[in-house]
């Protein structure tokens, strides 16, 4: 079952919200969500795609001009006890020259216990004059499993990069953290000991599922409690390797 609703717009940018549970007496999928924000402001709009007794498969449809200046784009996903969410993005995203401007990307995920969310990130391009911060916080509950998938590049084709300031946050739900990163990277990151001539990094991020190290014996880091990320620098973006991603999708 599907519901969106809508509430009062937000004062600036836009915030979407999906949320995904089990339905007691075995019947389809709870599936919620809803757009909030300004009539002007780009959103990312849920679709919902498929769905069944445990689990649904979503894509977030981009609805308006994304990034620009002033942009504050918020995503909030939760799936409940039991469930599994997955969702696919149907094109990448690009940063535009922002010309002194800044724009916000935001993500909260909330797994309860045993929940599983699989996210399907395609490219985020930064390109010469923007200027972004991207923030994620991850909450996991007992035996939740995450997987996220996350390309940058920096900058279109034949142009300089900007900026891009990313967080990384999660933590188990008593508390403790999981994994804490933060990166920031412009053109000065385009030199020897830092990315050298490598514009796109690419990350495969896994909690209860762990990638298996004969696939990706390079690039990765199993965490102290559990979890891998796996990196790659490249290029351009369709020299990632893709088998990192697929030993997610048919674990």
């Amino acid at each position: 079952m599907s519901t969106t609703t809508s509430t009062p717009e937000l004062a600036t940018g836009s915030l979407t919200r999906v949320r995904v549970g089990t339905v007691e007496g075995g019947g389809r999928v709870r599936v919620e969500s809803d757009v909030t924000g300004s009539s002007t402001a780009p959103a990312l709009r849920p679709m919902l795609l498929s769905s069944d007794t445990r689990a649904a498969r979503i894509s977030l449809v981009p609805d308006g001009a994304m990034l620009l200046a002033g942009d504050q784009v918020a995503v909030e996903v939760e799936v409940g006890e039991g469930a599994s969410l997955t969702l696919v993005e149907p094109a990448g995203t690009v940063a535009y020259d922002m010309d002194g401007g800044h724009a916000d990307w935001t993500v909260t995920i909330t797994l309860a216990e045993g929940a599983t969310l699989v996210w399907a990130g395609e490219p985020f391009v930064v390109s010469a004059g923007a200027d972004v911060t991207r923030d994620t916080q991850v909450t996991l509950g007992p035996g939740a499993r995450l997987a996220v998938r996350e390309t940058l590049v920096l900058g279109r084709h034949g142009e300089r990069p900007g900026r891009v300031s990313t967080t990384w946050s999660a933590h188990q739900h008593d508390g403790r953290p999981v994994l804490v990163e933060s990166l920031d990277l412009d053109a000065s990151s385009l030199v020897p000991g830092l990315l050298g001539r490598h514009r796109v990094l690419a990350s495969v991020t896994t909690f209860g599922l762990d990638l298996p190290t004969d696939v990706c014996p390079e690039g990765r880091l199993d965490l102290e409690r559990g979890g891998t990320l796996w990196r790659h620098l490249a290029g351009e973006a369709h020299e990632i390797p893709t088998q990192p991603w697929e030993c997610v999708k048919t674990g």
